[in-house]
């Protein structure tokens, strides 16, 4: 009985459960954990440079797991693998909440206070990036990216919109309930939230199309969605489409999903792949570095603080108009083009650096790297597998996915923090990954659709 529920609802309430899940994966998100940071100092009695440790080390060991934990994903489902997911973030935001006391434990034991600070925090970390950004964050996204087949970029543009917003409220809203309750409280509050409030909810609404009665047919007005390339472009994307056409750009023959589903193993033989991996990778190491040391990037270049950080909000409102913009559109053309785009735009984020100042180069940065390229990641990570590998395998090549840029957003801040220390400047950054980004745009060239089918090759099959 429980599994057929979804069949009762509508597909629009799919996106809302999956903007719910999201919503749930933010004590587990760097935004969420944030307004704890300095509670956990005087707490553990850590310094600022050792909990940061432990935040890289939980990060890179949850992202080291998501590939297998995607694969379970494609065996069990959204329902199971959500619910639980929920459960374990709950639980493990309520065992955190005991950290200073298991530390003394391990301490009493033998251990030296800094390891077994290290230690705890370093575990707890894991525990809520693995179920939180990790797996949680994977379920809503890939739940969604399935039953929106035919609708794919659509279903992006308001996802990836509202999320931002919703992310954006986290910090205010946890330092609201740690005012009221203490950080332990929160995080308990949190906890009891999530288990068994949110693995109910997941249980109760999350659902996949081939786990109820669609045959991986989503859509279920047709035997088979339409191939976007067959559909008439809406009204107000009129504009949008003839600047396309004088620009050369046809629209795309390329079908929501492929005619095969193909796993991971053969999604690692095409070059496609590994060009839109590679971007995504770059893009969440190098701007969250840039977001992680805003503030001693534009000191270096006579900038103070409040000019660095007014620098977010008018990025976020640009990110939100142009990443619902592209997301619509991406229905419409070929994905390798927002590749060579994403990659394009990073390539000048990286060059603002040296030679930014007031007035023009500022504006730059926040059209680039705010706006342009977060619009293209929130494309890139998320219509490209689906359309490339279909959707039987899409949790083990999203989970592998997301591992990497898990990795990179982890690894961003220190490489930033690393080029300070070796060459006094955050100049070094931008000299090295520029060109590196740059040859990443070339090769989203060749980065076509492994199902491409020319129009030759259509009407050959037509006629056989």
């Amino acid at each position: 009985m429980l599994r057929n529920r979804s069949l009762i609802l509508p597909r629009k309430l799919i996106l809302v459960f999956a903007l719910i899940g999201m919503a749930m994966t933010l004590p587990g998100q760097t935004a969420g954990v944030s307004a704890f940071i300095d509670f956990l100092i005087d707490a553990m009695q850590i310094s600022r440079v050792r909990l940061s440790l432990a935040y890289l080390i939980g990060t890179i060991c949850s992202a080291l797991l998501l590939t297998p934990a995607g694969k379970v994903y494609d065996r069990l489902g959204s329902r199971i693998v959500g619910s639980a997911a929920a459960a374990g973030l709950g639980l493990s935001l309520i065992g955190l909440t005991n950290a200073p006391g298991i530390t003394a434990i391990l301490t009493t034991a033998g251990l030296s206070a800094a390891t077994a600070t290290l230690l705890v925090m370093s575990i707890g970390f894991f525990l809520i990036r693995f179920f939180g950004q990790g797996m949680l964050e994977l379920v809503s996204r890939t739940m969604l990216l399935k039953w929106f087949d035919d609708k794919r970029g659509l279903a992006n543009a308001v996802f990836a919109s509202v999320t931002p917003l919703v992310f954006s409220m986290a910090p205010i809203v946890f330092n609201l309930l740690i005012s009221a309750q203490g950080w332990q409280g929160a995080w308990r509050v949190l906890g009891l939230v999530l288990m068994p409030g949110g693995a109910l909810l997941a249980l109760l609404t999350f659902s996949d199309p081939e786990r109820s009665g669609f045959s991986l047919r989503p859509s279920s007005k047709t035997s088979r969605p339409p191939s976007v390339g067959a559909a008439a472009v809406p009204p107000l994307l009129a504009p949008l489409a003839s600047i396309a056409r004088r620009l050369g750009l046809r629209r795309t023959s390329e079908p929501p999903r492929p005619p095969q589903d193909r796993p991971l193993a053969y999604a690692v033989t095409r070059l496609s792949f590994w060009v839109f991996l590679m971007v995504n990778t770059a893009s969440a190491a190098l701007l969250t570095g840039l977001t992680f040391h805003v503030v001693g990037v534009f000191a270096e270049a006579g900038i103070g603080r409040a000019a660095a950080l007014a620098l977010f909000f008018p990025a976020s409102v640009v990110a939100i108009v142009l990443l619902t913009m592209a997301s619509i559109i991406s229905d419409y053309i070929r994905l390798k083009y927002f590749a060579v785009a994403h990659a394009l735009a990073l390539t000048l984020t990286l060059l603002c650096i040296p030679f930014l100042s007031e007035g023009p180069v500022v504006y730059a940065m926040i059209v680039f790297c705010k706006g342009f390229a977060m619009a293209m990641f929130g494309i890139n990570q998320a219509v490209v597998w689906p359309r490339f590998f279909g959707l039987r395998h899409l949790g083990e090549i999203s989970g592998f996915a997301a591992a990497w840029m898990v990795a990179g957003s982890a690894l961003g801040p220190y490489a930033f923090s690393l080029a300070v220390d070796i060459s006094g400047s955050f100049h070094v950054v931008a000299w090295i990954a520029a060109p590196l980004c740059a040859i990443i745009a070339l090769l989203g060239f060749r980065a076509d659709n492994p199902n491409r089918v020319s129009g030759t090759a259509r009407l050959k099959q037509g006629s056989e």
